[in-house]
């Protein structure tokens, strides 16, 4: 697989886990009110949504100093 290819895969994973957290969060806050678990989640999508920015940027500047160095 291709690297420009495997790193896209990465960033989309990471939105989906953040979308998926978000939405388990959102669903288990509504039916059961707040607990420990539901702000876990909330942790994680925003740790998700962390990470996705950075490998963005991270990719994006690998692209730069690629097309830089043509």
């Amino acid at each position: 697989m291709n690297k420009k290819i495997f790193q896209i895969v990465v960033e989309i994973a990471w939105v989906i886990m953040a979308i998926f957290c978000l939405a388990v969060g959102i669903y288990y806050h509504i039916k059961f009110g707040t607990n420990m678990m539901i702000w876990l989640m909330y942790a994680l999508s925003v740790i998700s949504t962390g990470m996705f920015l950075i490998r963005h940027f991270q990719r994006k500047n690998i692209q730069k100093r690629k097309d830089k160095f043509r």
